[in-house]
């Protein structure tokens, strides 16, 4: 780690939750091109990553108290690719946490923050989960659909709101938010990758056949 990333973790005031990273694929298929980060990877990421939110408009200005990664990481593709970061993120004096996208191509690569539409309750939010990783248009790379557990509008509790992140070349970090691909998730189609494909796949036939897209 260089002095200036030391400098910026601390002045930012990480907690780097220091997590098992074991082999379960209980949220992946191996084949689906599932390539686990290690330990070294993940904590260069993790070294890097609160930088990234310094400065940004779409986040809060107050100095980050957390930056939680998911349990585990993997690469998008068995061969290159990037590393895909699920993290909630915490800022001092503020309840609420946020849950964000994250990717790098390497170790030694500042991490980017995927962009969000502004109507996704992503900063009124607790964490991730029921996280699937499938490739749904068939470019080789992971596609995610998670769970946000994000607080209700209508009443004063938490709900399950599902996201779906696609892979795509053309756009920053290499990955874009798709409405048209998270339209029939609901939170009970994300209890397994297969229903998740299912609802997708119809989705995809009620387009005809049509690539989903990214948010516009």
């Amino acid at each position: 780690m260089t002095g200036l990333t030391k400098h910026l973790v601390r002045r930012l005031g990480v907690v780097l939750c220091a997590t098992a990273f074991g082999m379960s694929l209980a949220h992946a298929k191996p084949d689906e091109g599932i390539r686990q980060a290690n330990a070294a990877e993940v904590n260069a990421f993790t070294a890097r990553a609160a930088a990234v939110f310094m400065g940004r408009d779409d986040v809060p200005e107050e100095p980050i108290a957390l930056l939680k990664p998911e349990k585990t990481l993997y690469w998008s593709a068995r061969q290159g690719g990037h590393l895909l970061a699920l993290v909630t993120v915490r800022f001092k004096s503020i309840s609420n946490g946020s849950c964000r996208l994250m990717t790098a191509e390497n170790e030694q690569d500042a991490p980017v923050l995927i962009d969000l539409p502004v109507d996704i309750n992503a900063d009124n939010c607790r964490g991730f989960r029921d996280v699937r990783y499938l490739d749904i248009n068939g470019d080789g790379k992971l596609d995610i659909a998670a769970s946000m557990t994000v607080k209700a509008n209508s009443f004063d509790g938490y709900v399950d709101e599902p996201v779906f992140y696609l892979s795509n070349a053309d756009k920053p970090g290499g990955y874009c938010y798709s409405a048209s691909a998270r339209r029939n998730l609901k939170p009970a189609v994300m209890r397994s990758t297969d229903k998740v494909k299912q609802a997708l796949d119809r989705e995809r036939k009620r387009l005809s056949g049509a690539q989903f897209d990214c948010a516009q």
